[in-house]
C-alpha cells in the first residue's frame, strides 16, 4: 500500500505530502497517533485526484480542517488524511453582501475581512479557531448563533470526484451538526451577510471575545468544549457539581477554569482524554441522571 501511495503522489499530486505523521501536530489538543499519509491539496484538481484515487484503491480517507473539536486516538488514522489548510484560501465577493469562501480560509481571517467591509452576522465567531469548511461541517456556533444563519449553500466534491452544490435548505443544520452527503468534502461556502456600522461590529466582537476569555481561557492546548450543553443546562456546571473540576489523569486534566474543557498539560495521551470524558459522563449520569453527549469528534484507532 505504501508504494501505491508514493507512486500516486509523485506522479499526480502538486501539494505537500507527509508519511507516518503524528496527528498530535495537527490537533488543537495536541494528542493523536500517526496518520499513514497526510496530503495537502493545493487546488480542486488535487482534491479530486485524491478522492478518486482513494476510492479506486479502497483506501480510507479522512478530511481535516483546523484540527479543533477533534480527538484522535493513540493508534492514529489509517489511509489518507486530507489536510485542507494549505490551499482553498480564496474569497470572492459576488456583491456587497454575498461572498464565496473557499473551505481552507481561517474563520478568524474571514471575521476580520467582514469587519473591514462593515458586514455583520459572524461576530459570534470572533475567537473561534479553525477553518470555514470545518466550521460549516460542524455548524460551529456560540452565544445563540451558528453558521447556519449565514450559509446559503456549499460546493462539494464526492469520492468519485463529482462536484455538486447543496443549498442550505438541504443541509439540515442542527446543534453542532450539518448533514452533508457521506464521503463528500466542502470546497467552497456561499454566504450572505448584513450591512452594519463597523463600530457596532467591533463592539460586539470585543464583548464576545472578553466573554470567551473570561470563561474559556484555559491556558493549555484543548479541543474546546468537550460536551454539548444539555437542554436547559450547562455541561461545565454539571461536571463541576460532580466534583471533577481540576481532576487529572496523566497529563490530561479537566480544566480548573472551565469544567467543560479538557486540557493537555504537556504529554497527555488520547487515552487519558477519553478516560476523563468517560469519567465525567458516568459521574454526571450517576448524580443527575443526565447523559452528556460529546461535542468533540473522536476518530482513529486505539
Amino acid at each position: 500500500m505504501g508504494e501505491q501511495y508514493q507512486l500516486f503522489f509523485v506522479q499526480r499530486f502538486k501539494g505537500k505530502v507527509l508519511f507516518n505523521v503524528p496527528m498530535s501536530r495537527y490537533t488543537s489538543i495536541r494528542v493523536g497517533g500517526p496518520a499513514d499519509v497526510m496530503a495537502f491539496p493545493r487546488d480542486e484538481a488535487d482534491l479530486r485526484d485524491i478522492m478518486v484515487f482513494a476510492t479506486t484503491k479502497n483506501f480510507p480517507l479522512f478530511v481535516l480542517g483546523g484540527g479543533t473539536n477533534l480527538v484522535v486516538r493513540d493508534g492514529g488514522i489509517r489511509g489518507i488524511v486530507v489536510n485542507m489548510t494549505e490551499g482553498f484560501e480564496d474569497i470572492t465577493w459576488s456583491d456587497e453582501t454575498t461572498v464565496v469562501v473557499e473551505s481552507g480560509v481561517g474563520l478568524a481571517a474571514l471575521v476580520n475581512r467582514l469587519k473591514e467591509r462593515s458586514l455583520g452576522g459572524l461576530e459570534f465567531a470572533a475567537g473561534i479557531p479553525g477553518t470555514v469548511g470545518g466550521a460549516v461541517a460542524m455548524n460551529a456556533g456560540a452565544y445563540g448563533r451558528d453558521m447556519s444563519g449565514v450559509v446559503e449553500g456549499v460546493e462539494v466534491i464526492d469520492r468519485k470526484g463529482k462536484k455538486g452544490f447543496i443549498p442550505a435548505a438541504e443541509l439540515s443544520f442542527s446543534y453542532r451538526k450539518t448533514s452533508l452527503p457521506k464521503d463528500s468534502v466542502i470546497v467552497r461556502v456561499h454566504m450572505r451577510f448584513e450591512k452594519k456600522e463597523r463600530s457596532e461590529i467591533e463592539e460586539e466582537m470585543d464583548r464576545l471575545r472578553k466573554r470567551r476569555e473570561d470563561t474559556g481561557s484555559v491556558g493549555y492546548p484543548s479541543a474546546g468544549s468537550i460536551f454539548r450543553n444539555p437542554e436547559g443546562g450547562y455541561a461545565g456546571r454539571l461536571i463541576e457539581e460532580a466534583g471533577l473540576k481540576g481532576y487529572r489523569i496523566g497529563d490530561a486534566q479537566i480544566s480548573d477554569v472551565h469544567a467543560n474543557y479538557i486540557i493537555n498539560r504537556g504529554e497527555a495521551k488520547a487515552r487519558d482524554v477519553l478516560a476523563l470524558m468517560a469519567l465525567a459522563r458516568d459521574r454526571v449520569f450517576g448524580l443527575k441522571g443526565i447523559v452528556l453527549e460529546p461535542e468533540v469528534r473522536v476518530v482513529g484507532e486505539d
